[in-house]
């Protein structure tokens, strides 16, 4: 039903008690019916409009809020605007209700169902769910996780037996290859065969060319690499028609396939795209900016020809053209959603920042300023290239960007610039500024003021000077969105010997070991254990030359005798020079040095070799038994292998040792690493040592290092991140350092013609959009000569994407804009500052005056030196872990006082006492009676109350072993505690390990399974297996269950957040779990919900499983800082589609009692 009076978007604001809209907003909510693109600038209001637009859609009764589809990227920014929708419904329905108004039927219904919000993923899945069998693509089809896409890739790399000589890159290089290209031609629509079919053609053409057109020169060693780069390529792409073959064979897809396949049913399917308009009336596209070509396709033919499509976007903040992402398609969104007439889509703007203050919204449109000529040049280019004004007017309309303009009494802000001498000047200067901000952090207590700051890094790599300072001046901060895990030390060292047990090639793995703090093998002794290695090495080829055997035994034998026929003598000794010195590592083959510890011996060294020192032999005799000792394990399960390999290397031992850190805090890296084992054994097809490691190089350096386990939110804490990392974010206070040219912009730019990863930008969809490399060419000269042209031209486009990450920096900001370059980096050069801050000094300037220049430090000298190396600082290495590197030349340093004197002294004591009981002459018994004796005790008082302490811990029934429980524990265990603690402790001090059934394996694949639904793309969240409880059923099938979620109410909802691991402390004990979903309600409150694949539980039952969820209820309300009362939880048990929300939830005190009762028991 369409009213005859509709309510107006100003009416209906004034009715909801909103403030009432722009009319630019006003325009967008109540436009009509017809695709339409909307270009939403930083901070401008588009999920406030978006919302409103599906509110005054309902009350005027165009649609129902279930014929309405919102997609976007992210869980969170899905769930913000369905919980926004939510929200303006229920209020909208408490009007209709009331009379007061006549809206329309639908607006007051009580038992309406939701407005869709999906992310992109999870639309693309469902769309291959439902409609996939038409394309013969089964239902039961499973999804690869990150973890097993990567397994298969390594089995198809391994496998293969084809052409390789042109092969240079690593294998992991090479896998991590197959992934990225096959992930491209899912992006981009095309099938390996056809990408072959082109790539073969470019090269039969090439090799048919001259280098110089009529000459017979020959090719140039650069020609032949580039022709080697496309035969790279070719032999890729056939390893990825197998990677494909092979996940064929075992009807499974990968992330890259949903969205692919989605494409080709909307394409190929009518029935899809019937179904679904028919469905949806309304669909909002958020972020149009950053879908792919594939995801552009899906919903053109799905909601093309002149549905009503309204895309929001802003152009200047696509920065995920590195993930596929492409910017130029916004641009052609009114010419591919034609109108029912076939007109080109109206553009709408959004051009009011609401979120930046005065002066910072100028830095912003500096930025954006150039981007929009850019658009201008390239647009006068295709005019150029041959086409007159009328024929590019017909060929599709031009879409402006209008600059930012002013909120309403904007106040102006404050935008500072900067040069600095050095990057520790920088960070002190950033420093400074904080604390005469926030106040001194030492002396404060509790939750502080509201402002907050970040700090917004191009490179991950800056983060540690500011760290060093922010520590130093007491300064908390929180590092977000870094993924470090691998790069922590102890799991630096964990990994390395790892490597050193698994391949015996991996010698920088064991050098990381002999420098490190345990071993401490220093400069000296490494040159003759390199000598050893040699020597070792040219025996070998001896022997191999002669036919003799090579063991222990024949080194000291039959070989030492043929010394004389050996190659000369290779002690390295003589006329080396410090510099060859150096680098003698480097020089021993490969396998050497691992192979050289284990056939060093306990009493035999060469003569002709610099000497080892007998502390350097005794350490690397222990380390050598260590490692054969770890080897007899490989072949075990790899936790277990794990567990044996921390207790060997006292990684326990030495992180419970750790100053000024609980037990649980000092572990936590480990036990992250112990977690995301556990991920890669139960994703894995193939567990064991070699995989693993494969994977963790793979996350490593795709990953950024595996996630660490996340704490408790400081409120105080100074947000530390990328400036990728921060899109959608914002603060009062933002610092953008190290704005120098070659660092922000980056002149890193990716381009087709180098590597083998990448798809020919020919075959891309968004080809128009990218620089072209002319590849129609007489010779190869010039084909070179047009890749020269073409790496030009990338950098340019790449320059342009920098830019608009420049412009996401700086609308990040509310009140307070730092931007800072530096004189000197690391280097010896000194740095030139980033055009982009160049082009804000101009800001400095006139009588408005946006920005003012607090320091700007000149050129140094022609011949000047890095003051950062000038005066440069030194340490004897090794250095006493214990106490520290002591440094030479720091100006200002302060002594570091080691924890050695405290060691020795604590130790000589004991060694004093001991004696004197040892001169005493007395026996055992007498000291006994003398020490417990009345005139002891009354001389020692402290000594009698301590000792009656612990004779009453002692007087525990000596049928009962005391178990100390550990000082972190998993919900589930906390469940157990309170329903049994005496059992659980009998379990902790005689552990058997169990093995998941059949059940507890269908509740993980439920949850692997709803994460796919809902477009869940994480893979390295660390606590809990999901699912892996007690209490799952066998009765219910997968199919079956998953039938039901779909036909629920949650299916139709979008969780704010999915697999949530999470930890907080409950007494004494930190607890740890996993929060399978997340929603917001409409009142703007939390509900948490756990999945359940078993059958409802008895009453008692559910009452102890619910300290479960009132675990997970504490540990969100002080996450997100919200009162305990704002947070609900649920279980939701799949197999009978029946929702549990326990009564009388425990809190706080009622958890420390169930913790603080079992570790008095």
């Amino acid at each position: 039903m369409t009213l005859l009076q509709p309510v107006s978007p100003y009416e209906l604001a004034e009715l909801l008690g909103q403030f009432p809209p722009t009319p630019e907003q006003a325009a967008i909510i109540c436009s009509p019916l017809e695709p339409l693109l909307v270009i939403a600038g930083a901070g401008s209001g588009k999920t406030t409009t978006m919302a409103d637009r599906v509110v005054w859609l309902v009350a005027n009764g165009l649609v129902l809020p279930e014929e309405i589809l919102g997609v976007t990227f992210t869980r969170k920014a899905a769930g913000e605007l369905a919980s926004r929708i939510r929200g303006q419904l229920a209020k909208l329905g408490t009007l209709a209700r009331s009379g007061e108004v006549e809206l329309a039927p639908a607006a007051a219904a009580k038992d309406a169902l939701e407005a869709k919000v999906s992310t992109y993923h999870s639309y693309a899945s469902g769309i291959v769910t439902d409609y996939g069998l038409r394309l013969g693509i089964e239902r039961d089809a499973v999804v690869l996780g990150a973890a097993e896409a990567w397994q298969l890739a390594s089995e198809v790399v391994e496998a293969h037996n084809g052409a390789h000589e042109h092969f240079t890159a690593a294998k992991s290089t090479l896998i991590q290859s197959v992934m990225d290209l096959a992930g491209e031609c899912a992006e981009h629509l095309q099938e390996p065969e056809q990408v072959q079919e082109t790539i073969a053609s470019y090269l039969a053409r090439f090799d048919t060319l001259p280098y110089i057109a009529e000459t017979a020169k020959p090719r140039t060693a650069v020609v032949n690499k580039q022709l080697d780069v496309l035969r790279t390529r070719g032999s890729v792409v056939e390893l990825v028609q197998k990677y494909a073959e092979a996940k064929r064979r075992r009807n499974v897809l990968d992330y890259g396939d949903l969205v692919a396949l989605a494409a080709k049913i909307a394409q190929e399917v009518p029935h899809a795209g019937e179904v679904e308009r028919q469905r949806y009336k309304v669909v909002l596209l958020d972020e149009f900016q950053d879908t792919s070509h594939a995801q552009l396709q899906l919903f053109a033919e799905l909601f093309g020809s002149g549905h009503p499509v309204t895309a929001v976007g802003d152009p200047h903040q696509s920065i995920y053209g590195f993930r596929g992402a492409s910017a130029g398609q916004l641009f052609r969104f009114p010419e591919i959603f034609l109108k029912s007439d076939g007109g080109y889509a109206p553009t709408a703007e959004l051009t009011i920042a609401w979120r930046n203050s005065a002066h910072i919204l100028d830095t912003a449109n500096v930025m954006s300023a150039e981007l929009a000529q850019a658009q201008t040049r390239k647009a006068n280019a295709k005019l150029a290239a041959g086409l007159t004004e009328a024929e590019r007017a017909a060929a599709g309309p031009r879409v402006v960007v209008s600059p930012l303009r002013e909120k309403p009494q904007a106040p102006d802000g404050e935008v500072v610039l900067a040069r600095f001498e050095t990057e520790i000047a920088e960070a002190e200067a950033i420093a400074d500024e904080i604390l005469a901000r926030k106040g001194d952090f030492t002396h404060r207590s509790g939750t502080q003021g509201a402002m907050t700051v970040a700090v917004l890094c191009r490179r991950r790599a800056q983060f540690s000077g500011l760290q060093s300072v922010f520590e130093a001046r007491g300064i908390p901060y929180e590092t977000v969105g870094l993924s470090g895990l691998l790069s922590t030390p102890e799991i630096v060292d964990l990994v390395a010997t790892l490597r050193v047990v698994a391949d015996p090639g991996r010698s920088d793995a064991l050098m990381r070991l002999l420098t490190g703090a345990r071993w401490r093998i220093g400069p000296l002794d490494l040159m003759a254990f390199s000598d050893w290695a040699r020597h070792l090495a040219r025996r070998r080829e001896w022997a191999a030359k002669n036919r003799v055997g090579f063991n222990a035994a024949a080194l000291r034998g039959e070989l030492e005798l043929a010394a004389s026929h050996a190659a000369p003598d290779d002690s390295g000794h003589d006329g080396d020079s410090a510099q060859e010195i150096v680098v003698t590592a480097d020089l021993v083959d490969a396998s050497s040095l691992i192979e050289a510890l284990d056939y060093l011996s306990a009493d035999y060294w060469p003569e002709q070799l610099r000497p080892l020192s007998e502390t350097a032999r005794v350490r690397l005799l222990t380390l050598r038994d260590e490692l054969r000792m770890l080897r007899t394990f490989v072949g075990e399960d790899l936790s277990n292998l794990l567990g044996v390999v921390e207790r060997t290397m006292l990684l326990d031992i030495e992180l419970a040792a750790k100053p000024g850190a609980s037990i649980h805090h000092a572990r936590r890296n480990l036990d992250a690493f112990a977690d995301a084992a556990a991920t890669f054994m139960q994703a894995a097809q193939r567990v064991d040592l070699d995989a693993f490691l494969g994977w963790l190089e793979t996350a490593e350096s795709e990953e950024g290092g595996l996630e660490m386990t996340p704490l408790e939110s400081n409120p105080d804490a100074v947000a530390l991140l990328t400036v990728h990392a921060s899109k959608g974010l914002e603060w009062d206070v933002v610092f953008v350092p190290g704005m120098n040219m070659g660092a922000f912009p980056s002149t890193r730019a990716d381009r087709w013609s180098t590597g083998a990863k990448s798809l020919p930008w020919p075959l891309r969809g968004d080809r128009e959009d990218l620089p072209e490399w002319d590849l129609n060419v007489p010779d190869l000269k010039t084909l070179m000569d047009n890749e020269k042209l073409f790496a030009a031209d990338v950098s340019l486009h790449g320059e342009e994407e920098e830019r608009r990450l420049a412009y996401v920096a700086f609308t990040r900001a509310r009140d307070y804009l730092m931007c800072s370059s530096t004189v000197w980096g690391s280097g010896k050069k000194p740095l030139q500052p980033s055009p982009f801050i160049s082009e804000l000094l101009i800001l400095a300037e006139g009588a408005r005056q946006s920005a003012r220049i607090s320091l700007w430090s000149p050129d140094p000298e022609e011949d000047a030196q890095n003051p950062t190396s000038a005066g440069a600082e030194s340490a004897q290495w090794p250095y006493d872990p214990l106490n520290g590197p002591e440094i030479q030349g720091r100006l200002g340093a302060v002594k570091r006082t080691g924890r050695r004197e405290h060691v020795n002294r604590s130790a000589a004591a004991v060694e004093v006492a001991q004696a004197a009981i040892d001169a005493s002459g007395y026996s055992p018994e007498q000291l006994s009676a003398l020490v417990g004796g009345s005139d002891f005790l009354a001389r020692h008082p402290r000594w009698g109350l301590e000792t009656s302490v612990l004779l009453a811990q002692e007087q525990v029934e000596s049928d009962q072993l005391r178990v100390e429980l550990p000082p972190h524990i998993s919900a589930s265990r906390l469940v157990a505690l309170s329903e049994d603690p005496e059992k659980v402790t009998r379990a902790m001090r005689r552990p058997v390990p169990t093995k998941p059934g059949m059940a507890a394996r269908k509740g993980t694949a439920f949850h692997t399974w709803i994460e796919e639904f809902f477009g869940s793309t994480g893979q390295l969240d660390f606590d809990e297996a999901p699912g892996a409880d007690s209490y799952v059923d066998e009765a219910y099938g997968l199919a079956d269950m998953q039938e039901t979620f779909r036909n629920s109410s949650w299916a139709a909802r979008v969780p704010a957040e999915l697999e949530v691991p999470i930890e907080t402390r409950v007494a004494d004990v930190v607890v740890r779990g996993r929060i399978d979903a997340v929603f917001r309600d409409a009142d703007g409150g939390w509900d948490l919900i756990d999945w359940k694949t078993g059958k409802v539980p008895g009453k008692q039952q559910l009452a102890v499983r619910g300290v479960q969820l009132a675990v997970y209820r504490l540990a969100w309300s002080r996450l997100k800082e919200v009162p305990l009362d704002q947070v609900r939880a649920a279980f939701y048990y799949v197999g009978q589609d029946k929702l549990i929300r326990p009564v009388d939830l425990a809190g706080q005190d009622e958890l420390e009692a169930i913790v603080t009762n079992a570790y008095s028991s």
